[in-house]
């Protein structure tokens, strides 16, 4: 057994360690600068200044570093999206809400490694993805149950599918994190009333 399997077996991934936390945060960094298919574990190691087989005694492999940086934001998408759900209020103001919740945390850098888990998973099936896709696929169902609910008090019609508006939706929203960053002149507030102006409205005007 090699050294790095040996560590492996004898050592899974510990938390609540300061170095543990510095390797996730120094590899969410890298990441961010550089994205996550060119980022080796190799290059993580000597940004933390430790060698390969230190990452290996908390991480099993990159995927387990994508893992501990996505899921606490996954969460809070989820978590956030239901408390706007609960919210008394109408359809259009919990469209703002739920945009501007999904904006604020589908930055560059966490829409990158969300691609890179997907792709990941593709190649080959892993169990540890498991509770991450539960966590994706809880948060898409309650897009689709938040035009279901307008398309049951009235404000959205009911000819629509639910799933493909709140799926095109959700496309909008993904695509800003390409190329938004908030300023003075155009914060997320405005960019979510925007996109909710052109979901609801369209972009011409009526005559």
């Amino acid at each position: 057994m090699s050294s790095v399997s040996a560590l492996r077996k004898a050592r899974p991934g510990r938390r609540n360690s300061p170095r543990r936390e510095l390797i996730v945060r120094r590899a969410a960094e890298l990441f961010e600068e550089q994205g996550v298919a060119h980022t080796s574990i190799e290059e993580i190691a000597a940004e933390c200044g430790v060698t390969r087989e230190s990452i290996y005694y908390y991480f099993s492999d990159k995927i387990d570093i994508l893992i501990e940086i996505i899921k606490p934001e996954s969460v809070s998408l989820e978590s956030g999206l239901q408390r706007i759900l609960d919210l008394d209020i109408s359809t259009r103001d919990k469209l703002v809400l739920a945009v501007e919740n999904h904006l604020h945390r589908f930055n560059p850098s966490y829409t990158d490694m969300v691609v890179a888990v997907r792709r990941l998973r593709k190649a080959k099936q892993d169990s540890r993805l498991a509770d991450l896709l539960k966590i994706w696929r809880r948060y898409q169902r309650n897009w689709i149950d938040l035009i279901a609910e307008g398309q049951k008090r009235g404000e959205i019609p009911e000819a629509f599918d639910p799933k493909v508006v709140a799926y095109a939706i959700l496309g909008m929203c993904n695509s800003p994190s390409t190329w938004f960053r908030p300023s003075a002149t155009l914060t997320i507030g405005d960019l979510s009333n925007i996109l909710v102006a052109i979901a609801t409205n369209g972009v011409l005007t009526r005559k």
